[in-house]
C-alpha cells in the first residue's frame, strides 16, 4: 500500500469511529491532490474530511487543497436534506401500497455524521404484485423515466435532478438459487410486517428490519462487486449498519440464511477487510472477524481497479451491431466480472459466472 493510501485510510477511520489519526503518517507531508482523488472515488469525501480536522493544528493541508472537501461536503449536505425531504412525497403518493425505503438514507442515520455520507439515488421496495400500481403512480409523477427491468420488477425515474428507483424484487441475476431464496426472504419480510420506522424530512418512514437489512445490503454491495464494481461507501454501509444493529440481529438466524444463501466465506473476508482497512473493532461485527492479509489486499486492488460501480472499467456500446454488442456483453459481464474474483473467491466465482451464463441465455433468448 503506497503512503497515500495508509494517510487515506487513517483519515477515513478517523472519522468513522471519531478517532485521531496516527500524526506519524503525516510528519513528512502528504500528497493532498491523491488523498481527494481516492476520497472522490470512493465517495467518502465527507469522512476523510473528518479525519482531516481531527490532525494537530501543524498537520493540517494548506487552504488551498483543503477547499475541494469542504466544497464536497457542503453539496453533500445540501443533497442530503434534499433528498430527506422528497421521501415523505414519495412515501406518501404511494399510500395503500406497502412500501419501504431500503439503503441510502435510512442507512445515513446510523453514522456518526449522518450529513458527511454521499447520498445517492432513492430506493423503494415492494412486492411484486404491487410492483405495477406502484410503478403508474410514480411515473405519472416524475419529470422523466428511465429503462426498465421488468423482469425483475425494477423501474429507475428522475424527478427532476432526484432518481428514485422502485424495485418489486431484490433479484441479483448473479445464481436462481440466490435470488429464490431472496424473493423468499423478501416475502417473509412483507408477509410478517417486521417493518420499523426512521425520522426524515419531519416523518416517519417505513424501513425494513435489522435481520433483513443484515442480510440485504450485504448482498447488495455483492451484486455490484461480482457485476461491475463496488466502492467503500457501499462497503461502509454494510459495516455500519451491522455494527451499529448488532444487538438487535438474530446472530443465529442471520448466519442460517448467509449459510443457505453460500456466503458465509464472502462474509468472512469482508469482515477481515472492515477490521483491517476500516478500524471497525471485530467485536462489534455480528461474528467476529479474522485477518485474512492477502485477499484482502486484493479486495482493496480490486475496489480501486473497477472503480465505484464500475467507473473506471470501459462499458461503452458505441455504434455495434447486435450481435457485437452481446458478444462483448457477454465477455465483460459475465466472463470478466465473475473471474476476477477466482484468486479470492474460487467457488463463488465458478457459481455465479454460470449463474449469469443461464440468465444471459434466457435474455438472449427473448431478443433482449
Amino acid at each position: 500500500m503506497t503512503l497515500p493510501e495508509r494517510q487515506f485510510f487513517a483519515l477515513l477511520r478517523s472519522g468513522l469511529w471519531n478517532e485521531v489519526p496516527d500524526p506519524s503518517l503525516f510528519t513528512g507531508g502528504a500528497d493532498w491532490n491523491v488523498i481527494y482523488r481516492i476520497a472522490f472515488e470512493q465517495t467518502v469525501v465527507g469522512h476523510i474530511t473528518d479525519g482531516i480536522n481531527r490532525l494537530p493544528q501543524d498537520l493540517m493541508p494548506p487552504v488551498e487543497a483543503l477547499d475541494p472537501f469542504l466544497g464536497d461536503v457542503l453539496a453533500t449536505e445540501k443533497r442530503n436534506h434534499q433528498l430527506d425531504h422528497f421521501i415523505p412525497k414519495l412515501v406518501e403518493a404511494l399510500e395503500g401500497i406497502p412500501v419501504l425505503l431500503i439503503k441510502g438514507q435510512g442507512i445515513a442515520l446510523d453514522y456518526l455524521e449522518p450529513a458527511r455520507r454521499q447520498p445517492g439515488d432513492i430506493d423503494l421496495l415492494l412486492m411484486p404484485e404491487s410492483y405495477p400500481e406502484a410503478r403508474r403512480i410514480l411515473l405519472g409523477r416524475a419529470t422523466q423515466a428511465l429503462e426498465e427491468a421488468p423482469a425483475i420488477c425494477h423501474q429507475g425515474m428522475m424527478f427532476h435532478s432526484i432518481e428514485v428507483e422502485l424495485h418489486g424484487t431484490i433479484s441479483t441475476l448473479m445464481s436462481r438459487r440466490l435470488d429464490r431464496k431472496l424473493a423468499d426472504l423478501q416475502a417473509d419480510l412483507f408477509r410478517r410486517g417486521r417493518f420499523l420506522r426512521v425520522p426524515l424530512g419531519g416523518k416517519d418512514i417505513p424501513v425494513p428490519d435489522a435481520d433483513f437489512n443484515a442480510v440485504y445490503i450485504f448482498v447488495h454491495f455483492l451484486h455490484h462487486y461480482w457485476s461491475g464494481g463496488v466502492g467503500l461507501r457501499q462497503i461502509i454501509d454494510w459495516m455500519t449498519y451491522v455494527s451499529v444493529h448488532k444487538r438487535e440481529i438474530d446472530l443465529v438466524l442471520l448466519r442460517g440464511w448467509i449459510e443457505s444463501l453460500g456466503l458465509l466465506h464472502v462474509w468472512q473476508v469482508f469482515s477481515g477487510f472492515v477490521m483491517d482497512y476500516l478500524g471497525c473493532p471485530p467485536e462489534k461485527l455480528p461474528f467476529g472477524a479474522q485477518s485474512r492479509p492477502s485477499a484482502e489486499a486484493r479486495l482493496w486492488r480490486e475496489i480501486c481497479t473497477s472503480g465505484n460501480f464500475g467507473k473506471n472499467t470501459c462499458r461503452s456500446r458505441g455504434a455495434e451491431t447486435w450481435l457485437v454488442r452481446k458478444s462483448r456483453s457477454f465477455w465483460r459481464n459475465v466472463v470478466q466480472d465473475r473471474l476476477r474474483h477466482f484468486r479470492v473467491f474460487p467457488r463463488e466465482s465458478v457459481r455465479f459466472f454460470f449463474g449469469a451464463f443461464g440468465y444471459g441465455l434466457e435474455r438472449l433468448s427473448k431478443g433482449e
